[in-house]
């Protein structure tokens, strides 16, 4: 499927057909372009039809783009408009969108996906629909969290290099590491400067522990994709004008934060022997908390000390 055809999927429901939960899906768009006629609460007849769990979609009527995908029950779909910017982190993003909508006079468009499943059902397809749209870069996607137990969808090729790597054990581990989750800034095919400065910084992280640190991984789905050795960290406020990134803004939060600098690497010197050990290597069968929502752990070789989660 191209990428339009996946932006495109759920705008096209009017195409019924059957999943695997013989589930018939139809296309039910409310579009409600008047606050006055706002849709607000199902009937008791609609309640029963939609059953115990179903998927739904925020729909943007300025470019017609799914901007959010939930799993719901009762009139869980209606009742966005009415959260408060005051909500978590993870839906800020999504309230954004939504008064963005309002303020330019129109109401947000809500689509059933799919109804009358049960909650493990309807996890599954909220999470498989969350993976597809994440795929295409263009999608937009508000969600911050990607699903219920869900990894994210993959091509066959970084399937195979994820779940086809060579698993590191305790003993192959001889340095003091720091392992970086790059889940949501690592994408495909990725420039190695921009792959460089995704894993260098900014990180909350402790001034004296990166400095005994002799080698950072970068890590995407428990996959080696960078190993650098840092050879010195700095304070983002203490370098402005080093940062990684243009798109960093620093605040009173994050003026703390840390980054390093791989000399070597600047340098367009090879790999040395130990990094070209750990490249490309998963850290799947490690003693580590990866669904952790901290990036950073420590990694420890057994003779200097534990691992530290």
């Amino acid at each position: 499927m191209n990428e339009r055809g996946v932006a495109g999927y759920v705008n096209r429901m009017k195409v019924k057909y059957t999943t695997k939960w013989g589930v018939q899906i139809a296309g039910m768009i409310f579009k409600t372009h008047s606050r006055r006629n706002a849709m607000d609460r199902f009937s008791e007849k609609s309640l029963l039809s939609l059953g115990d769990y179903y998927v739904y979609g925020l729909v943007d009527p300025r470019n017609k783009q799914i901007f959010y995908i939930g799993k719901g029950t009762k009139n869980r779909v209606l009742e966005h408009e009415k959260e408060s910017l005051g909500s978590p982190d993870s839906e800020k993003l999504k309230l954004r969108t939504i008064s963005e909508i309002k303020n330019a006079g129109l109401e947000v468009e809500k689509i059933i996906i799919n109804s009358n499943l049960t909650e493990e059902e309807a996890f599954a397809a909220e999470a498989s629909l969350i993976n597809a749209f994440n795929y295409i870069s263009d999608a937009k996607l508000t969600n911050i969290v990607a699903g219920h137990h869900s990894a994210e969808a993959l091509s066959v090729d970084d399937f195979e290099r994820i779940n086809g790597a060579v698993e590191l054990e305790e003993k192959d581990i001889k340095h003091r590491i720091l392992v970086i989750k790059i889940n949501r800034l690592y994408q495909r095919g990725m420039d190695e400067k921009v792959l460089y400065d995704a894993v260098r910084g900014v990180w909350r992280a402790s001034k004296e522990k990166v400095r005994t640190i002799e080698y950072v991984f970068g890590v995407y789905n428990s996959l080696i994709v960078a190993v650098y050795k840092p050879s010195e960290w700095l304070v983002c406020k203490e370098a402005k004008d080093r940062l990684p990134r243009q798109d960093i803004v620093l605040t009173p939060k994050t003026e703390n934060r840390l980054f390093f600098v791989d000399e070597r690497y600047e340098q367009g010197l090879p790999l040395d022997e130990n990094e070209e050990f750990y490249l490309g290597k998963s850290i799947a069968g490690l003693k580590l908390n990866q669904s952790a929502q901290n990036p950073i752990t420590y990694l420890y070789p057994p003779e200097k000390d534990k691992i530290h989660i």
